[in-house]
């Protein structure tokens, strides 16, 4: 691992932590420590929203979904956006005031206002068995992506440093921290694969020449989706955009109905088309450089068996051998 790989990654994850500090001696009471003080503006909502939709995990799945279709597997967060902005239009002008007119601070509570407390108990346990599955698999991707960058850390390690790390700068300032965390982790991302990711990547793979002669036609086009696909991930994923937790506690923390649906349609088109073409670009890059031998030296071989999430981690990494 190289000093400056590591000092990067130690300091980013002080900053986490700092910001996580930083909220708890800032909140004052309850409503500033789940709510946010019900004061944020559209873009700390609007990225923190679509930071945690498509987060780590979505990263890591677009990526695979590139290595294996191409840029058809854009489609997916398309989905995205249809779910963002029918919430924005449909559910938030029938959350936002009654949770502002009854103090609302968390998701069940909504439950209990318009059913009871046995309705509200159940929704809350759905609820948490979903966003361990959720969480779990953001974690797992930000571990996949460390331990393709720095070998020495096994995927457990790297699971384990993640998930402390993501623990208590969330429980020690509450939903401020998560936001703005949220708001530098994506500008991050969106700035570290503009300028960085993609280039570096367009330029090791061997550029338009060498890309538009490795993958058959198919991975260019935006039609390689079965009508099924697109039914699916809409089943799976619009609906999220109604019953998802996090979303309702990111309503309650708005300034207003009208910021809080402003933040949806930001999020919505960052979900696509930004992340969703960044995210196949990169994946399918990533099967050029499968395909061109260029892992083979840390066992991935043109041929062999990889898993397809692996192909963006893999490919950003810029410790890797591309002779």
């Amino acid at each position: 691992m190289h000093w400056i790989d590591f000092s990067i990654f130690i300091v980013y994850m002080i900053v986490m932590l700092g910001v996580g500090f930083y909220f708890l001696k800032r909140n004052k009471n309850t409503e500033d420590y789940y709510v946010g003080g019900r004061s944020l503006g559209k873009w700390h909502i609007g990225l923190s929203v679509v930071a945690t939709d498509v987060g780590g995990g979505f990263s890591i799945g677009l990526g695979g979904l590139g290595f294996l279709m191409g840029l058809s597997g854009s489609w997916m967060l398309f989905t995205g956006l249809i779910g963002a902005w029918l919430s924005a239009v449909l559910l938030i002008p029938k959350v936002s005031n009654v949770a502002r007119d009854n103090k609302f601070m968390t998701f069940p509570q909504l439950f209990t206002h318009y059913y009871d407390g046995k309705v509200a108990l159940v929704a809350g346990i759905i609820s948490a068995i979903g966003y361990i599955g959720f969480t779990s698999s953001q974690l797992l991707a930000g571990a996949k992506l460390a331990s393709a960058t720095f070998p020495e850390f096994n995927i457990n390690t790297a699971l384990l440093i993640m998930g402390i790390i993501a623990i208590v700068y969330t429980g020690t300032g509450g939903l401020k921290a998560v936001i703005y965390t949220d708001t530098i982790q994506w500008a991050i991302l969106l700035v570290g694969l503009i300028f960085i990711g993609i280039p570096f990547a367009y330029y090791t793979t061997g550029g338009w020449d060498v890309i538009s002669t490795s993958l058959s036609k198919e991975f260019f086009s935006l039609s390689n989706i079965t009508w099924q696909q697109l039914v699916n991930w809409g089943f799976t994923i619009i609906p999220i955009w109604f019953v998802g937790m996090t979303l309702y506690q990111r309503i309650y923390a708005s300034k207003s109905t009208k910021e809080a649906q402003k933040a949806w349609y930001i999020a919505g088109l960052f979900e696509y088309p930004v992340m969703a073409f960044m995210g196949v670009i990169l994946g399918l890059l990533g099967k050029v450089a499968f395909d061109a031998n260029m892992f083979a030296d840390i066992g991935y071989a043109a041929g062999s068996s990889i898993d397809e999430e692996m192909g963006l981690p893999l490919l950003l990494n810029p410790h890797y051998s591309y002779d």
